[in-house]
C-alpha cells in the first residue's frame, strides 16, 4: 500500500475512532452449527477447498535464491515449490518416481542448488523435474526411459509477491481471479525482499474453519486479550474492503490520535495501522508496524487443525541479541494465539462436539467472518448447505 494509500487509511480510522464504530455488514449472518461438524460437508471442504483450489504457499521472498524449496503435503497431496536458475518457480508432486518417497521436507536448499535427491536410493532430479541420476541405473533399470519418469508438475504461479500452487496436479488456475486485487492492498509491505525469521508449527483441537473464525474480528480484544491485544489496539474498530473471494481489515492502534496534532504530510501512518489480509480460503497475513506475520490454518481431521506461524523481518537480525528480542517477540504473539485464543476456542469446538441443534451468529460487526463462510458456501455445491439447513 502506498503511502497515500495509508494516510487515507488513516484518515477512516481516525474516523471510526472518534465515532466508536467500524465497517457494518447489511444483516447479521447466522449459520447452521452442522456446517462446523457434518462430515459430509468437511469431506467437500477437503476436496474442494484444499486440493481443487490454489493455495498460498508464501511470499515471494520465501524462497529468494535458485534452489530454494519448500515442501509440504498438508492439502493431502504432498508437494514441492521451487526456485529456478532463471528466477522463474517450479512445482511437482514430492513424489520420488522410484518408490515414492518425498524428495524434501519443509524449508530447504537443493544440492549445489541444483539437484532435488531422493534420501532413500539417491535417485536425481533438476530444477525442472527431471529425471537426471540413477544409481547403478544401467543393470538395475535396464531399458527405463528417464524421460517417462520425471517429476509430475502441478500449475504454480506468483504474482505481486505471493505464490501459489493447484494441488490437483490435472487443474489450473487464473491468478488475477485468486487475487482479486488484493496485490494493491499488499503492495509496498516487503513480500518481495523480506527476511524469514521463523515458522512455528501449532496443532490444535479446533476445526480449520473454527480456527480460522479467531481471525477475521476484532471484537473480542478487550474481552480475551485485556493485557496483551487490547494494550496495543482499539476494540471492534476496523474498516473492511473485499477483494474478490478475499479481503482486507485495517485496525488503528492505541496511539492513532497522535495524528491528530500532526501535519499530514509529516505522517508515518503504517505506525498506527495494522491490517489482517485473508487470502481465501485458509490464509491471514498481518501486516505490523515493519513487519508482517503469515498464518495458514489447514485440516487435520473434522475436529483439528494444524497452524503454521511465520515470521518476516525487512532485515536478517543483526546480531544474536537482535535475534533473540525478535524471537523473543515471535514467540509472545505466537503465545498469545494458543493461551488465549485456542484455549478457549477448544472448548467451543466441544460444544460443536456435543451435537447439540444450534445456529451460530454472526454480527454486522464481523464482516471479515461473514466473507469467510460466504465464500466458503458459493464454491461448495450449494445442495451440500440446503441439506444442512433442512435437517
Amino acid at each position: 500500500m502506498r503511502a497515500n494509500a495509508l494516510k487515507q487509511e488513516a484518515k477512516i480510522l481516525l474516523d471510526f475512532v472518534e465515532r466508536n464504530t467500524c465497517t457494518l455488514t447489511d444483516s447479521v449472518m447466522e449459520i447452521d452449527g452442522a456446517e462446523y461438524a457434518d462430515p459430509a460437508l468437511f469431506q467437500r471442504e477437503c476436496l474442494e477447498l484444499f486440493r481443487n483450489y490454489p493455495q498460498f504457499v508464501g511470499p515471494s521472498c520465501m524462497l529468494p535464491e535458485p534452489g530454494d524449496f519448500y515442501a509440504f503435503d498438508d492439502t493431502g497431496i504432498p508437494l514441492i515449490v521451487l526456485r529456478k536458475h532463471d528466477g522463474s518457480l517450479g512445482a511437482y508432486l514430492n513424489i520420488c518416481s522410484h518408490r515414492g518417497a518425498p524428495l524434501g521436507e519443509g524449508m530447504g536448499q537443493a544440492k549445489k542448488q541444483k539437484l532435488l535427491s531422493c534420501p532413500y536410493h539417491a535417485w536425481a532430479y533438476d530444477l525442472d523435474g527431471n529425471l537426471v541420476g540413477v544409481p547403478f541405473g544401467k543393470d538395475g533399470f535396464t531399458g527405463m526411459d528417464k524421460a517417462s519418469r520425471c517429476l509430475k508438475s502441478v500449475d504454480v504461479q506468483e504474482q505481486d509477491g505471493m505464490i501459489f500452487v493447484m494441488p490437483n496436479p490435472e487443474l489450473s488456475f487464473d491468478i488475477n481471479e485468486t487475487l482479486g486485487g488484493i496485490g494493491q492492498q499488499i503492495e509496498g509491505f516487503g513480500f518481495n525482499d523480506h527476511h524469514l525469521l521463523g515458522v512455528k508449527r501449532v496443532e490444535t483441537n479446533i476445526s480449520w474453519k473454527l480456527n480460522m473464525d479467531t481471525f477475521h474480528e476484532f471484537y473480542h480484544f478487550d474481552s480475551l486479550h485485556p493485557e496483551t491485544i487490547a494494550q496495543m489496539s482499539y476494540n471492534n474498530i476496523c474498516h473492511y474492503e473485499q477483494f474478490g473471494r478475499n479481503h482486507s481489515m485495517s485496525s488503528p492502534s492505541l496511539a492513532i490520535n497522535e495524528l491528530r496534532e500532526q501535519d499530514e504530510a509529516d505522517w508515518q501512518a503504517r505506525e498506527y495501522i495494522s491490517f489482517v489480509n485473508y487470502i481465501f480460503p485458509n490464509t491471514v497475513i498481518f501486516v505490523v508496524a515493519d513487519h508482517f506475520q503469515t498464518w495458514r490454518v489447514y485440516p487435520v481431521n473434522q475436529g483439528k487443525s494444524v497452524v503454521y506461524h511465520s515470521m518476516f523481518l525487512p532485515e536478517p537480525p543483526a546480531n544474536e541479541e537482535d535475534r533473540a528480542e525478535k524471537e523473543a517477540f515471535f514467540q509472545m504473539i505466537n503465545d498469545v494465539a494458543v493461551t488465549e485464543d485456542y484455549s478457549l476456542v477448544e472448548k467451543i469446538q466441544r460444544t460443536l462436539n456435543a451435537g447439540i441443534e444450534r445456529s451460530v451468529l454472526v454480527g454486522r460487526n464481523e464482516p471479515g467472518v461473514q466473507n469467510m463462510h460466504r465464500q466458503i458456501r458459493e464454491l461448495l455445491s450449494p445442495a451440500d448447505i440446503i441439506r444442512l439447513q433442512n435437517k
